[in-house]
């Protein structure tokens, strides 16, 4: 019971730290060069510098609405903390206001602001939550259109608002530095969802398969799996070696697969998250 209350405490303050983080970068970074990183974000921008309704208000009023219609659509453990995160990025909004702003150099603003931004959605989505506003719309247009990607409908979203904020201000150069920041901020937050261990995926097909794999499970204390394959230029069947590795791992797996069979075609590819055991714990 103890636990799952501190598990609960934690998911929460990570909220309010992305919500945070979120905030600061619109407010301090963004906002004064009328950077959009897409999203409600970027119409509370274009309607506060084109009729003064402030973000705070904007972001809470849009998320809220979007929200009564997607709520349906979210997991019943995150509608809460979904709701949280909604409630504090627009409190956040009003606070960080008053800390200021940078107002020296665009492109650092657009660099720095998309980097906390992708961090606070990175932090804030991790712990079962979301931020609202684009990822509510594109899952709502997924039900329409269920042929399209949440993916793909999301940073259509994003392009438009980012289209949209240079046509109302009339600065395609502020257009310009919002699509470099909703870049940065799109691999910061990916970054952080799939961060773990660096691990390669190594496929082996061999006739000295056995062999090979007992010495890597002797060697390097890895696991080894077995797949049946069929060779079709040879006709023959045989067995496929698939291993995960830690990158570093890599020179150790490939000296031992030469000494066991020279002849061995060796497959090396990128994994972008292993969980697990010798890895990280799930």
């Amino acid at each position: 019971m103890k636990q799952k209350i501190l598990k609960g405490l934690t998911d929460y303050l990570y909220i309010a730290v992305g919500s945070f983080l979120f905030s600061f970068a619109t407010s301090f970074f963004l906002v004064p060069f009328k950077i959009s990183t897409g999203g409600v974000s970027g119409i509370s921008t274009v309607l506060y510098h084109s009729i003064g309704i402030p973000m705070s208000i904007t972001s809470f009023v849009i998320n809220g609405i979007l929200f009564l219609f997607a709520f349906r659509i979210l997991k019943k453990s995150s509608i809460l903390k979904t709701l949280v995160a909604i409630v504090l990025f627009s409190l956040f909004l009003e606070v960080t206001a008053f800390l200021g702003c940078y107002t020296e150099d665009v492109l650092i603003a657009s660099l720095f602001g998309g980097v906390l931004v992708g961090l606070g959605i990175g932090i804030t989505i991790l712990r079962d939550a979301s931020t609202g506003g684009t990822d509510f719309a594109a899952l709502m247009l997924r039900k329409f259109f269920p042929h399209i990607s949440v993916a793909n409908f999301i940073l259509m979203i994003d392009l438009v608002v980012i289209a949209s904020s240079g046509v109302v201000f009339k600065d395609y150069t502020c257009m310009f530095y919002s699509a470099i920041s909703l870049y940065i901020s799109t691999k910061v937050t990916d970054f952080i969802l799939v961060r773990g261990d660096k691990a390669k995926s190594v496929y082996i097909v061999s006739k000295q398969s056995n062999i090979i794999a007992e010495a890597i499970i002797k060697n390097m204390q890895r696991g080894v799996t077995g797949v049946y394959s069929k060779g079709f230029y040879d006709d023959k069947d045989g067995m496929m070696l698939m291993c995960i590795v830690r990158s570093k791992e890599i020179p150790t797996l490939l000296r031992i697969v030469k000494q066991k069979d020279r002849s061995a075609f060796t497959v090396v590819s990128e994994v972008l998250k292993v969980k697990g055991e010798g890895f990280s714990e799930f």
